[in-house]
């Protein structure tokens, strides 16, 4: 059965409080909890990347030349050349390794798994790399509530091995959706991703597609929503998260307690695009317990996956080996408005 052999994470160490963000604009009084990332000058997806590769690594406990293949995801990364041939190199791989790139939308996480588990499953690869790595710049004076906000698009990394041997994790099954649904988009001449009108996006886009790809997954593994002790899904927005559990099915008592739970990233370091969902799984198997059950679903533009997981009793041995995600969400350092727009190289300085 293939599965996660190990998982690695990177998030870089600058922080913004959304609540600076409204004062710039003049909205205070606001009071907006929360806080996003901030890449430092020097940061791209690629070293971004490539940290949480190394992180990975080490986690998984294998040499990098047992790895087949590199699927890069970003929606933010290079237009033309390969950032996976990169990672190939800086993590040492062999020069017959299969490198892919893909983009488009946050889905194509998801999307590089279902590549990776086919090479898997037909015994192409012994191991695979998903790389999902964003730098997300939300249009400027956009509102705390709408789509690819500036309160909301945030910066990080996250890396998953996947292999049939050593697994801390299985993979159980998989069920998805998609439409011809446009709600968000960017050609090459756009800084900033251009949106529909929010309240549709949420309704007809994220919450529509979340849920019918979820039911259809629950329905091809017969469980209940609640069988689930997890529940991973792209966090555009906070309170979007919080209606689409709530169509899959959670009760709305235990709904406050899946927002506080491991793995609902948006409050503390905001919408990581590509990288949202490997960094929430990494977050929640860093305290799952054997025999749990994992329910991920990704969203973008009119497309959607849905991956159901089982925590094995193996990961208890490797925890001493994986970067604790707490450990990233503990160092960090608050930079105000203008500096978030260097640093994101929205503004630049001349003298």
């Amino acid at each position: 059965m293939p599965g996660i052999v190990g998982y690695g994470i990177y998030l870089p160490s600058y922080r913004i409080k959304l609540a600076d963000i409204a004062e710039a604009w003049n909205k205070k009084g606001t009071g907006l909890p929360g806080e996003k990332t901030v890449p430092a000058p020097d940061e791209t997806v690629f070293t971004m990347g490539a940290n949480a590769v190394s992180n990975a690594l080490q986690h998984a406990d294998i040499t990098s030349n047992e790895i087949g293949a590199v699927y890069f995801c970003s929606i933010s990364g290079m237009i033309e050349g390969s950032l996976a041939q990169d990672i190939a190199i800086a993590a040492d791989l062999k020069s017959n390794v299969n490198i892919v790139d893909l983009h488009g939308s946050p889905r194509n996480f998801t999307m590089a798994i279902q590549m990776c588990l086919d090479a898997l499953q037909v015994k192409r690869i012994k191991y695979g790399l998903v790389v999902g790595s964003d730098i997300l710049t939300g249009g400027l004076g956009t509102g705390a509530g709408d789509p690819a906000s500036e309160y909301t698009s945030a910066a990080g990394a996250g890396a998953l091995i996947l292999g049939n041997e050593g697994t801390v994790v299985d993979f159980e099954a998989m069920a998805s959706y998609m439409t011809g649904l446009k709600d968000i988009w960017r050609d090459l001449n756009a800084r900033f991703p251009r949106i529909g009108e929010g309240r549709f996006i949420r309704d007809f886009g994220y919450i529509d597609h979340v849920g019918k790809a979820g039911k259809a997954l629950l329905d091809k593994v017969k469980r209940p929503i609640n069988d689930f002790n997890h529940i991973i899904v792209q966090q555009p927005q906070g309170q979007w998260y919080q209606r689409v559990i709530e169509k899959l099915g959670v009760p709305k008592d235990a709904v406050k307690k899946r927002l506080t739970a491991p793995g609902f990233l948006i409050g503390k370091c905001g919408d990581l695009g590509s990288a949202c969902l490997p960094v929430a799984l990494a977050e929640v198997l860093d305290n799952a317990q054997p025999d749990e059950k994992i329910l991920t679903i990704s969203y973008g533009s009119g497309g959607s996956d849905a991956l159901s997981w089982v925590v094995k009793p193996s990961i208890q041995g490797k925890k001493a080996k994986a970067i604790p995600v707490e450990k990233f969400f503990k160092n960090k350092q608050y930079v105000n408005y203008n500096t978030m727009l260097r640093y994101n190289k929205v503004i630049s300085q001349t003298i």
